[in-house]
């Protein structure tokens, strides 16, 4: 499949929304012949949330794990992923007149990392799943260099990259696929506009070791991204305030992603087994809550390892 026919699918705007993952044993949703309670999406000004009830997410499925795990049972709620705001040291100089520049620690067969940006050590004992706080650089070429914190010696990479003015970055830590080396992937943090009139918006970005191409569907079966190789970014999507469920899925080998309207299309449609029309075999990876707020610009990293318990979303906001 080329990037091209990929990049036209974001702009197909038909999809009929998912309503049931049933499991071996135990099916996810009601049956068929009980009622189920659909989501609704509110007006832009509305600010109520996403789906009925209170401000608490709607209990929803959460699927079983990779390796087989236990039955998903009806009623289990998929987590609610806090969203990790930004660290800004005080005295920062305005983004206009440096490059603002944080760390991601994303490689599930590293341990804690320092870091060092020319001789200076800027992050120490970072963790796997953790972001440090932002530093502002000038511009020009600057080697980046990550050590192992355990035994302060040894050096896991040393790479020299580019700074730009008025630039906000993220910079990835992740396992190369194939020898498992340390890499620095280079995440762009302007990624959504100011103007979001009372939306937000959402990225993803698939930093998965070991996975294909991922995909990230609402509850409702409604594909939001789709064919989403490693160490890639997604373009942006806007959303309503208000609680969502999200699952993430392994692409389908026929792909054939119908996408929709996330801030209007609200239908919905009975499907049997893990099955889509218009999409394919569903074969889901995780699944997680998270409670948007309008205005601010969220970003959901897929990290970890395939067919291991090390698979976690993390979500990053500003």
């Amino acid at each position: 499949m080329n990037r091209q026919n990929k990049n036209q699918r974001f702009e197909k705007n038909n999809a009929e929304p998912l309503a049931a993952f049933p499991d071996a044993d135990t099916s996810v949703y009601p049956r068929r012949d009980e009622p189920t309670t659909l989501p609704s999406f509110p007006d832009v000004e509305g600010g109520s949330p996403a789906y009925p009830g209170d401000d608490e997410p709607t209990i929803l499925p959460s699927f079983p794990d990779v390796e087989g795990g236990s039955p998903a049972y009806p009623g289990n709620r998929p987590p609610l992923v806090p969203p990790v705001y930004p660290i800004i040291k005080p005295g920062l100089p305005p983004a206009q007149r440096c490059c603002r520049v944080r760390f991601f620690h994303a490689a599930p067969q590293c341990g804690p990392v320092n870091i060092e940006v020319g001789a200076q050590r800027v992050v120490s004992n970072l963790a796997f799943g953790n972001f440090s706080s932002y530093n502002c650089y000038g511009e020009g070429f600057r080697p980046i260099s990550i050590i192992n914190a355990r035994n302060r010696r040894s050096v896991l990479l040393r790479k020299t990259v580019p700074f730009n003015s008025n630039d906000t970055i993220t910079y990835a830590i992740v396992n190369n696929p194939v020898d498992g080396s340390l890499e620095l992937v280079q995440i762009s943090d302007n990624f959504c506009g100011s103007q979001m009139g009372g939306f937000s918006c959402l990225r993803m970005v698939n930093l998965l070791l070991g996975s294909s191409s991922l995909d990230l569907l609402l509850r409702d079966g409604r594909v939001l991204f789709s064919d989403v190789r490693y160490k890639e970014s997604t373009i942006s999507r806007r959303l309503r305030s208000g609680n969502y469920t999200f699952y993430v899925s392994n692409t389908p080998s026929q792909i054939q992603p119908r996408f929709v309207d996330v801030e209007m299309d609200d239908r919905s449609v009975d499907v049997s087994d893990r099955y889509l029309p218009g999409y394919g075999e569903l074969d889901p990876v995780l699944s997680f809550s998270l409670r948007v707020r309008s205005g601010l610009a969220y970003t959901a990293y897929i990290i970890g390892q395939e067919n291991t318990d090390e698979v976690q979303a993390v979500i990053s906001a500003f």
